[in-house]
């Protein structure tokens, strides 16, 4: 279930290519209303956005509110989508909720049914407090089980991996100002966010 810190927005949305999308862990459906907001209404274009979580209660709400053209509970580990369905596929802060296992069964889920690419991101745990691998949730699948940091990210087969956030320093108005510093030395960024794609090539990424 996403529940994705601001600072990310500016590079998501401006990265997701094509008009077809998968957000998984759609949770309170942050990522979806986005998507429809930047990517259809605004742009004047037309887009899919399907949405999957494996808790119920969340699929539920959002399906009230319309925001996702299909919704399903189920377990990323296991999409039940054909291969190259979507042109990118989002999983934002949903790694960390899963064994480690299961989040390498994941990420090879999220490229199968991608057509385009994959857009990953996770907390940095090199720059946690001691114990934050361990922080729970409102729901049972929300507990933190497993850690990642920038070295483990890029074995994962990424193009790119950024820091975002800023550095995780005591003053507020400080770390907005070396916030682009995650950038250049990813490790001490609050967030890492990984960009996958199925041609292999880099992008030049947009920030906005």
């Amino acid at each position: 279930m996403s529940t994705s810190p601001l600072c990310l927005d500016s590079y998501v949305i401006p990265n997701v290519e094509g008009d077809c999308f998968l957000d998984v862990g759609c949770g309170y459906g942050k990522w979806g209303f986005l998507l429809k907001k930047y990517r259809g209404v605004d742009s004047g274009r037309t887009c899919h956005i399907a949405g999957i979580d494996i808790f119920a209660p969340h699929v539920e709400s959002l399906r009230r509110q319309g925001i996702y053209d299909e919704l399903v509970v189920g377990d990323a580990t296991r999409l039940p989508y054909a291969d190259q369905s979507f042109d990118s596929v989002l999983a934002c802060d949903v790694l960390e909720h899963l064994e480690k296992e299961q989040g390498m069964r994941m990420m090879q889920e999220l490229k199968r049914v991608a057509r385009i690419c994959v857009i990953v991101s996770t907390p940095n745990f090199e720059c946690l407090r001691l114990g934050a691998q361990t922080q729970d949730g409102f729901n049972e699948y929300e507990a933190h089980k497993s850690v990642w940091t920038y070295p483990g990210f890029c074995s994962l087969g990424f193009t790119t991996v950024i820091g975002v956030g800023g550095l995780q320093i005591p003053s507020w108005r400080l770390s907005m100002l070396l916030s682009s510093l995650g950038r250049i030395w990813p490790s001490r960024s609050r967030l890492l966010i990984g960009f996958w794609y199925a041609d292999g090539k880099k992008r030049i990424l947009c920030p906005e």
